[in-house]
Parts: C-alpha cells; sequence; structure tokens
C-alpha cells in the first residue's frame, strides 16, 4: 500500500514515516511538501493521504485510487479527520494506535477484490 505524506512542517512528515514503516515495513511511504499534492498525487498514486487539514486547496473529494484521507489540524493537541470507505471520523489527541487502524483499513479496502480480475 502507497501511502503519500504532506503534513508540514517538514519534521512531523518525517517523525510520522517512521512509526508507519516500523508498524508496516512492507508499506511505501512518500514524504512531500504540501503544495505538491497534486503532482504527487499523478505520479505517487497513493492509497491514503495524510495532510493537514487546513491545507490550502484541499480537494473536496478525494482522488481516484485514494481509499482514505487522514486529514491532521494541529492544535494544543493533534485532531484528525479520517475519511475511510464512505464514513468519517473525528479524532480528539489523536493516537498513532488509531492512524495504524485506518491505514489497516484501508489496506484491506485497496486490495483488489477477488474474481475483479484486478492487480
Amino acid at each position: 500500500m502507497r501511502i503519500l505524506v504532506t503534513i508540514s512542517p517538514r519534521l512531523y512528515r518525517e517523525v510520522l514515516a517512521l512509526p508507519i514503516h516500523r508498524h508496516r515495513p512492507d508499506f511505501e511511504v512518500l514524504l512531500a511538501p504540501p503544495g505538491s499534492l497534486d503532482e504527487e498525487v499523478e505520479r505517487f498514486g497513493p492509497h491514503v493521504l495524510v495532510q493537514d487539514a487546513g491545507e490550502a486547496g484541499l480537494p473536496i473529494k478525494v482522488p481516484y485510487g485514494v481509499v482514505c484521507r487522514v486529514r491532521i489540524l494541529k492544535a494544543e493537541r493533534i485532531y484528525a479527520t479520517i475519511e475511510l470507505d464512505g464514513a468519517t471520523s473525528e479524532l480528539r489527541d489523536v493516537s498513532l494506535e488509531e492512524l495504524f487502524a485506518a491505514l489497516d483499513e484501508a489496506e484491506m479496502l485497496s486490495l483488489p477484490s477477488q474474481g475483479d480480475g484486478g492487480g
């Protein structure tokens, strides 16, 4: 599964990538600055987007192929909105365990259905 992380500042992207890699070393994680979202989605074809909640130009609809979008709001605590399989969850003081649960569910959604001939 491919995960595109575009949160800012850069240190947050880097700090988030490490536990994702440790949790699931088979996941591909690409870090990119927030302004390059369109190009990176086109090039990388992520299944999951992790973005700043207030990112300028944030698309209303999730791009094709993306099964999960996580929007992070940094305030006194870290808040997240997770859009997954048509449902939206808002989490206050989000934990890595909650993020990993969403990533694991996104992985299941990103797998081709048996018998559809996909690959």
